[in-house]
């Protein structure tokens, strides 16, 4: 693809006590092959220095590139986060922004695909990478879909070996937020990510509300990333009680956004997830009941949260 990139670029990245995979991250973006970025790093909040580590090193110029720090003052989850640099990128006039997890390796060639496509592609909005488990050549994202009824996302190719299935340009549902690129006129239109999720399903919801303003969301695997998770279990094992509860309660939440007739559906499905969930974790030793409680607790927050926002909607009305 035609290197044409003449709008300067805004990398968002969100540190939170992540020193090492943060550092390996921008060192990567050195090796962009065309360097007409700024990183706008914002941190949230975080308790192991990390962030003022990395303000130190860009002073002794051990990164070759334009970084602006940005601290949140708190840990305002992943929208929130970065929503912060976005803004802060969207005020000095950028056009086209890169979201990028600070867990990635970047590829020299990983930036130029999705602006350019961006660029020659009026009608679309939203363009991502193929994401490789980190080392691997197996295959962690190859576009994304979305299931309106339940909540359900799925990740096109995941754990498969790459052997050429998903070197195709294609239309899909979402774009996964490891590596998400956007332009100006989506936050006109539609506006920032929604902070209510916290943590999970920020982007899905994001990238539905895209596709519902007009706009096409497309993976464009000519840009490659590597993504530091698990490839046994996609980065599931293990996890902690509060990413159940964010996971199930936010499913709930989003059906309930982007398809409220089937919030009955959707309702059973979120039963069902966490009793499934809940009778696993009965079995592992390194659960205990606060974690059941945990998990447990993600339904009546989603309920509370549906009626809040029904009474909201009514008074706006």
């Amino acid at each position: 693809m035609e290197n044409n990139i003449n709008e300067k670029v805004a990398i968002i990245i969100l540190n939170w006590n992540s020193y090492t995979d943060t550092y390996e991250c921008l060192k990567s973006l050195e090796d962009i092959k065309k360097k007409n970025f700024t990183v706008f790093l914002a941190d949230n909040n975080s308790e192991d220095n990390s962030f003022s580590m990395l303000q130190k090193d860009y002073q002794r110029k051990v990164f070759s590139i334009d970084i602006v720090f940005i601290q949140t003052g708190a840990n305002l989850g992943f929208a929130g986060g970065n929503n912060v640099a976005i803004k802060k990128a969207y005020e000095q006039g950028y056009e086209y922004f890169w979201l990028l997890n600070n867990d990635t390796i970047v590829e020299a060639n990983a930036l130029d695909p999705l602006i350019n496509y961006l660029i020659n592609n009026p009608e679309v909005g939203i363009t991502g990478s193929k994401i490789y488990y980190y080392d691997t050549s197996k295959i962690w994202f190859a576009g994304g879909k979305v299931d309106l009824s339940m909540g359900r996302v799925k990740h096109i190719g995941l754990r498969e070996e790459d052997n050429g299935l998903y070197d195709t340009t294609k239309q899909v549902d979402f774009i996964n937020g490891c590596s998400l690129a956007f332009k100006r006129e989506v936050l006109d239109k539609v506006g920032y990510m929604n902070e209510d999720y916290f943590l999970y399903y920020e982007e899905t919801d994001w990238n539905t509300r895209v596709r519902k303003a007009g706009f096409k969301i497309v993976f464009c695997p000519q840009s490659v990333i590597y993504h530091k998770v698990s490839l046994s279990s996609g980065g599931e094992d293990n996890l902690s009680s509060k990413v159940y509860y964010y996971n199930f309660r936010n499913a709930f939440i989003f059906v309930f956004r982007n398809n409220p007739q089937s919030i009955f559906k959707a309702r059973m499905y979120l039963i069902y997830r966490i009793f499934k969930k809940l009778v696993t974790l009965t079995f592992k030793k390194n659960y205990g009941w606060k974690d059941l409680i945990i998990v447990s607790q993600s339904y009546p927050d989603a309920i509370n949260y549906m009626k809040r926002n029904k009474i909201n909607q009514i008074n706006k009305n």
